[in-house]
This record gives structure tokens, C-alpha cells and sequence, in this order.
């Protein structure tokens, strides 16, 4: 087909626009503010450890900082974990074997807790994560992995012989969660040896910060 006077325009219309097109988007992109994230204590955290942190306490209201730079950087900075830093005090229960579960007994230790209960499906889509996370911790002697739900002893026992969970089990746990202000399941919780919480999220998306911390309280 021959080219008419409008079709060499709009072809040179498409040519040019595809020349500059490149450094246009280019433009555009570089043109991004640059964005950071600070935990309470100014540390700079990843953006999954920021959701992570912002997600701890979904029933609170966000307090979270956010200021622009002078370089145009905007900067993101967390409130403080309520929970975190709260020595645990003598909380006693009993796990579905029927043997007792003393939290003040494992001073000297690092408990890793996980709350939840079999309803929900955030709780039990996260189980093979935490069966991987025990695993990391193998023939390790001083931690214990300890999970806590309300629901009834004959329930949760059924429920683990079904799915694989290899946190020691307490169900019947209201007293045990009462000592903590949950706000929502599941719960992730780090008590390091001196019995004072360290960590305290819901979802994880940060392992590998858990793991850090959970190292870091074993290496004390």
C-alpha cells in the first residue's frame, strides 16, 4: 500500500515518540522519591520487617511518623511494640500430653511462642513456615517452641495428629492468654532468657529478622 502524505506523518510522529519514549520513562522513574524504613529506635528495618511491625498490633491505631528529607527521601518511622520489653510472669498450663508447662521454669531459655486457634485460616496457612523455622533450631537445647490456643484439648489433639505442628501443644489456654494482650491471631513471640518478650509480631514476612532475634537471644 502506498504512503500517503498522513501516513509518513504519523509514522514519523510514531518514530519520534519511540526515540524519546526511553529517556522519558527514564525521567519519570529516577524522578521516585527514595523511600526508608526506621523501627522506634531509628534503626533502618526492611520493608517486610516495617509491615511486620506495622501489622503487630492491627487493633491499635497507626502512630507511624512519616517526614520528607532534605534530599526528598521520605522516611517511615514506627511506634514502639507495647508488648515488647514486659517480663512474663508465672504462668502455669499443661500441654495435650498432659504434662505441665512452666514459662518461669525456662529462664535461661528462649521461648518462641505462637498463638492461635484451629478457625483460623491465617493461623494454620502459616504452620508449615513455623514447622520450617523449629527446624532451623534442631538439637539446640535451650529454646522452646510453645503453641497456645483456647480451643478444647480433644479438638487440638485430633488437629495436630491430621496437620503436622511441631510447637509443644496447650489447648484449654485461656488463662495463658490472658496474661498477654493479644489483639488478634495469630501471634509470633520471642521471650529471651531473662523472661522479658523481645519480639512480638502477627504474621511473619520477615523471617529472617525472626531467626535474628531469635539468635541473637540464644547467643546471650
Amino acid at each position: 500500500m502506498p504512503f500517503t502524505g498522513k501516513r509518513v506523518v504519523s509514522l514519523l510522529i510514531l518514530l519520534v515518540f519511540f526515540s524519546i519514549a526511553p529517556a522519558a520513562f527514564g525521567q519519570v522513574k529516577s524522578s521516585v522519591p527514595k523511600t526508608i524504613f526506621r523501627d522506634s529506635d531509628g534503626n533502618l528495618i526492611s520493608n517486610n520487617e516495617f509491615v511486620d511491625i506495622r501489622m503487630a498490633n492491627f487493633h491499635i491505631r497507626d502512630q507511624t511518623n512519616v517526614r520528607t528529607l532534605e534530599d526528598g527521601t521520605i522516611e517511615f518511622q514506627l511506634q514502639k511494640i507495647p508488648q515488647e520489653g514486659m517480663e512474663v510472669g508465672q504462668i502455669s498450663a499443661v500441654d495435650i500430653a498432659g504434662k505441665p508447662v512452666d514459662f518461669v521454669g525456662y529462664r535461661g531459655k528462649v521461648v518462641v511462642l505462637n498463638f492461635w486457634f484451629i478457625g483460623c485460616a491465617v493461623c494454620r496457612g502459616e504452620i508449615p513456615k513455623l514447622n520450617d523455622f523449629v527446624g532451623k533450631f534442631a538439637g539446640e537445647p535451650n529454646i522452646e517452641f510453645i503453641a497456645v490456643t483456647a480451643d478444647p484439648r480433644d479438638e487440638v489433639r485430633k488437629f495436630v495428629e491430621r496437620n503436622r505442628f511441631d510447637y509443644r501443644q496447650i489447648a484449654d489456654g485461656k488463662t495463658a492468654l490472658s496474661q498477654f494482650v493479644v489483639g488478634g491471631y495469630p501471634k509470633n513471640v520471642v521471650i529471651g532468657k531473662d523472661g522479658r518478650i523481645v519480639y512480638w509480631r502477627s504474621t511473619v514476612a520477615a523471617w529472617e529478622k525472626f531467626e535474628s532475634v531469635v539468635r541473637a537471644e540464644l547467643a546471650k
